[in-house]
């Protein structure tokens, strides 16, 4: 987990300065690099969640420098594809309203794979998955049948992406600028990275990106593990509760862009927030024995989540604006906070893991009740705070 987070980590603001300055007339510096990134990803999550080849049975430590060294080429894929993607969007339009609704069917539709994945999954457990409990070795075959039908079915729309969607050149956004001259008053000067790394709102802004991709990323990989340990579920529950936190993602998502225009962005953030703020505090005091309430935390984080990161991604492109430039450094500056502030959390939680569980008590389960509840609702809401002083 570590090393795919520094290699993301890395990897992100190079892209991003590579992507800015990578100039192809003939199809696109976003699209080209976003061709690239799917390459890698889909290459390299061929050979991640299948055997190692030709060293099954060697040591640990060679399996973890062949595994490691596809993870490290899948986190470049990886940047290289959100960047890019994420960058061409204030390209498309510099209407803000349309940027508002653009992020949301962005995020509305990953929301809408992660619900087919975990259906997937569920399936896919139930049909190959061995009967043991918890999750074990026994179950790597559902495993590598989901990474294939992933792969193929991310290439089969990445090439319709490839084919439908043409990006403006350089020359041709100049051109569009200089045509709504009138309108928008005299063109200012495009930034370079220098003016961003003394801009103070840049600085504010990747604060509050990274607070708010802490509140998402963090219950995505504890709440797994949070319903199995603390809440002593069957092992096809890591399925199905996720699946109703991706479901209320989805509907959050569409609800952000009528209460962006009804409460402004600022406020439609910090009411998101206070839904995963709500949620922590139903993770901490909901009791094992019944855990059909569970459905409602799941719900307000899936929801909260949902608003708080597509707003933040809207900010971020109100303050890239007309400069897009250099509107990949920017998103690949975010990234980098990102994967920075994600790797250090995750890895403070697993250095502070307890050791050992007894019959009479088992502080792992309160140790994920903790994580599930306090790292969400405190990120959610410094997260706030950033985006009440920007």
């Amino acid at each position: 987990m570590l090393v795919g987070q520094v290699a993301d980590g890395l990897a992100t603001p190079l892209v991003g300065i590579a992507i800015d300055k990578l100039n192809i007339k003939f199809y696109g510096k976003r699209k080209t690099w976003h061709a690239i990134g799917t390459a890698c990803v889909a290459i390299a999550f061929s050979f991640i969640f299948h055997k190692c080849l030709g060293c099954e049975d060697s040591s640990e430590m060679v399996q973890q420098i062949y595994y490691g060294a596809f993870i490290v080429l899948f986190q470049f894929g990886w940047a290289s594809t959100q960047i890019a993607h994420l960058s061409l969007i204030p390209v498309l339009t510099v209407c803000r309203k349309k940027i508002v609704f653009l992020n949301s069917v962005r995020s509305g539709l990953t929301f809408v794979c992660g619900i087919a994945v975990y259906i997937l999954m569920w399936f896919l457990l139930h049909v190959y998955g061995s009967n043991m409990e918890p999750l074990g070795p026994g179950d790597s075959r559902a495993f590598a049948y989901l990474s294939l039908i992933v792969i193929g079915t991310g290439l089969t729309f990445s090439i319709l992406f490839h084919l439908m969607v043409r990006e403006s050149s350089d020359d041709e956004l100049r051109s569009q600028m200089d045509e709504q001259a009138d309108l928008l008053g005299p063109k200012p000067t495009q930034r370079t990275i220098k003016c961003w790394l003394t801009n103070t709102k840049f600085y504010m802004v990747g604060v509050m990106y990274m607070f708010t991709r802490v509140a998402v990323n963090v219950p995505q990989v504890y709440l797994p593990l949070y319903l199995t340990s603390s809440l002593n579920l069957k092992k096809e529950s890591i399925a199905y509760y996720p699946l109703m936190m991706l479901i209320c993602s989805v509907i959050g998502s569409f609800l952000t862009r009528p209460l962006s225009k009804f409460a402004g962005k600022r406020v439609t953030y910090v009411c998101g927030a206070a839904l995963v703020m709500g949620s922590s505090f139903w993770f901490q005091f909901q009791p094992k024995a019944n855990a059909c309430p569970t459905y409602g935390a799941t719900a307000l984080i899936g929801a909260g989540s949902s608003i708080m990161l597509i707003m933040s991604l809207s900010m971020t492109a109100d303050l890239i604006g007309i400069h897009t430039n250099t509107g990949a450094f920017v998103y690949g500056s975010m990234s980098l906070l990102d994967k920075i502030s994600n790797g250090l959390v995750i890895a403070l939680v697993q250095h502070f893991h307890p050791d050992h569980c007894t019959p009479v008590d088992c502080p792992t389960a309160k140790y994920y009740r903790y994580t599930m509840s306090a790292i969400p609702g405190g990120a959610a809401l410094l997260g706030s705070i950033a985006t009440l002083v920007l």
